[in-house]
């Protein structure tokens, strides 16, 4: 027995390489199928930021009330009621414990019912610091007497004064009751026309006249009327 070594025969090798396949002439090969477009997407917007809640007006008028207060101004605007002369004589009486430096009081009322502005008339002869009233706006009806109670006067150039009887409350009662709260509130008014004549320096008859007629005032008018002593001119800005 011959002891050379054994070696099976060579097998082709099925992964060698293969002759290419046949293609018809201008065969292209199969394109996938296209795309279904995505349905749309929905658009949600941005959420804000949430805002902070706003106090309310009240709080904010007090707040810049506040701010003027410590410029020792105090501002009217409106008719004065109850409810206002009480806040701005609170406000004066306090402005009267500091220093004695003038106190600013601005004035755009165009009317005030007669127990109220007794009140801030009385409050202000009471005072011991000078107070200057400057008229923006419009001042009339009541709202003149506060004019006679303060130090000095002056007015903005576009103000203007409405000589007018201040506004009677409303009084019911019995018919006794009626005419004494109408004597009462006659003895105020008289005493109102009485303060407006002696500030400016009118015969009283002239006064009541002017009240009760209605007579508008320019601010001319009114310095020459004595209800104010000077008009503010504008401010110089610098450039």
């Amino acid at each position: 027995m011959s002891s050379a070594t054994w070696f099976p025969p060579e097998r082709p090798q099925p992964w060698g390489p293969r002759p290419p396949e046949w293609r018809p002439p201008g065969w292209q090969p199969p394109q996938p199928p296209p795309a279904s477009p995505e349905p749309p997407r929905p658009y949600f917007p941005p959420t804000p930021p949430p805002t902070p809640p706003q106090p309310p007006a009240e709080d904010v008028r007090e707040l810049w009330e506040d701010r003027l207060l410590d410029q020792r101004i105090v501002q009217i605007n409106g008719p004065i009621d109850a409810d206002v002369a009480s806040r701005v004589a609170s406000r004066l009486l306090l402005l009267d414990a500091g220093t004695h430096r003038p106190v600013t009081l601005r004035l755009n009322s165009g009317n005030a019912d007669l127990a109220a502005v007794w009140t801030l008339v009385d409050t202000l002869d009471a005072l011991v610091v000078p107070v200057h009233a400057l008229v923006v706006g419009e001042l009339g009806g009541g709202s003149l007497a506060l004019l006679t109670a303060v130090a000095e006067r002056y007015a903005h150039p576009h103000a203007r004064f409405r000589l007018a009887d201040p506004s009677l409350p409303t009084i019911t009662g019995t018919a006794g009751e009626l005419a004494g709260e109408a004597a009462a509130n006659q003895k105020l008014i008289d005493s109102f026309h009485a303060r407006v004549a002696e500030l400016t320096g009118k015969p009283l008859e002239e006064v009541v006249d002017d009240f009760r007629r209605g007579r508008f005032l320019t601010v001319a008018d009114a310095v020459e009327y004595g209800l104010v002593t000077e008009v503010r001119p504008r401010s110089v800005r610098p450039d």
